[in-house]
């Protein structure tokens, strides 16, 4: 079952392609890409190279891992499977799986539009419809579950620990979300909110 363990760096691939596939079909309909900008300044600053770091040990676990080759850049004991069984490793793969069905419906349904960040330039109908009638968060709600299931494949400390920052940070960033989505569409938002969960 060896082979269930290209599924983590597989499905970062996909997601990463599907969103960059969209924003070029976006482009070729003359609709650009706006991101939200947050300025580097204090903490924000002091941060960024950590997050970048962080970034980097992911990225070296997650290929090493995959190819099961050994990295400089972390103790191979962060990386060691604290469970071997064939179950969470099956579970986390179709979880993966699962993640990338949920990024490429929500891409789908996000129509000519595709906003990452707040951008207040960027606002767009409140989408509603579609993925969206069953999570205020599909986007989102896809990349816990990739985090989930990656956890499940390669469960390790560094993994594990990299999961729990990845759903704390998205949840905090989607709190930050909520408030500008409120803040900007008012009761419409409110009244979604009161009909459709955050997650599911």
């Amino acid at each position: 079952m060896r082979f269930l363990s290209i599924f983590p760096l597989a499905g970062l691939l996909i997601i990463i392609l599907l969103i960059f596939v969209k924003t070029v079909l976006l482009k070729r309909k003359g609709i650009p890409f706006k991101a939200g900008t947050t300025k580097l300044t204090g903490t924000n600053l002091l941060l960024f190279p950590l997050f970048l770091l962080l970034l980097l040990v992911w990225l070296a676990a997650l290929t090493s891992q995959t190819f099961n080759i050994h990295s400089f850049l972390y103790p191979s004991a962060l990386t060691k499977n604290l469970v071997s069984s064939l179950l969470p490793l099956a579970a986390g793969a179709g979880i993966i799986l699962l993640s990338v069905l949920i990024m490429s419906i929500t891409l789908i349904h996000f129509k000519t539009s595709l906003r990452f960040g707040l951008n207040k330039n960027n606002q767009g109908k409140l989408i509603t419809e579609g993925i969206f009638s069953f999570s205020r968060n599909p986007f989102f709600l896809s990349l816990d579950l990739y985090f989930i299931g990656q956890a499940l494949v390669f469960p390790g400390i560094l993994f594990i620990a990299m999961t729990l920052m990845a759903l704390t940070g998205i949840h905090l960033f989607i709190l930050k979300e909520e408030k500008f989505l409120r803040m900007h569409y008012r009761e419409i938002y409110t009244d979604y909110a009161k009909k459709v969960r955050r997650y599911f």
